[in-house]
């Protein structure tokens, strides 16, 4: 039998063995393909992660931009609201502040002025019972007028209420005489004062005249006499 045999005349035994034995190529080639085949599968798995990753961290990444820009945002719009709202708080109070500062100013100057007439009330009746239990008051008032003229020019007539006459008659009337002076009851008159008439001067010294004065002085332009 020769040497060399055919492969067209090689029994399947023979095929086999030598491809089991002799050639292992093709098994190395399939192995090569499957770990290639896992290297790539891996690849795209770990590719596909990688861009997952990226769209996940990009999408958080613009969520927290946008969170903090959005919160920034509110945060100003709020403060700047709160503020507004403030000044508008405080506007409120200070025109109220001012509406009772100036009720109170006029308050005051209302309860002054009630306080004030009370007093020149209680001055005018305090007088009037002076002048009531002691006679004797107007005489200094008579003094006074004749003190505040220079000279007497006839004819001098001293003006009194009726109740006053008989006072300054009895204490008064022998010097008033001697310095040519009259006495003259008059109903018009208020007690408690005098008028001097003389031929060139006029002194009114009446109760009416001598509270004006007392008024004037201290500057109170509002309380009317009784």
């Amino acid at each position: 039998m020769s040497n060399a045999t055919r492969s067209g005349d090689m029994t399947a035994f023979q095929r086999w063995e030598m491809a089991s034995f002799g050639d292992n190529r093709p098994a190395q080639v399939e192995e090569v393909k499957a770990a290639n085949a896992q290297v790539a599968a891996r690849q795209r798995l770990e590719a596909e992660h990688a861009r997952e990753a990226a769209k996940q961290e990009g999408f958080a990444a613009g969520y927290k931009e946008a969170y903090e820009r959005g919160l920034k945002d509110g945060q100003e719009t709020a403060y700047a609201e709160t503020m507004e709202q403030v000044q508008l708080e405080i506007l409120a109070l200070q025109q109220m502040a001012q509406a009772f500062s100036e009720q109170l100013h006029s308050a005051s100057q209302q309860m002054g002025n009630e306080l004030m007439h009370l007093a020149m009330d209680m001055a005018q009746a305090m007088l009037k019972a002076k002048l009531d239990s002691d006679p004797t008051v107007i005489l200094p008032i008579v003094e006074e007028a004749i003190a505040q003229l220079a000279s007497v020019q006839q004819p001098a007539q001293i003006l009194l209420h009726p109740d006053d006459v008989a006072m300054v008659k009895n204490q008064l009337g022998e010097a008033l005489s001697e310095d040519g002076w009259r006495i003259v009851s008059d109903t018009n008159m208020e007690r408690g004062g005098c008028k001097l008439v003389t031929q060139h001067n006029l002194v009114d010294a009446s109760y009416s005249t001598r509270w004006k004065k007392l008024l004037d002085s201290m500057q109170i332009s509002d309380y009317k006499t009784d």
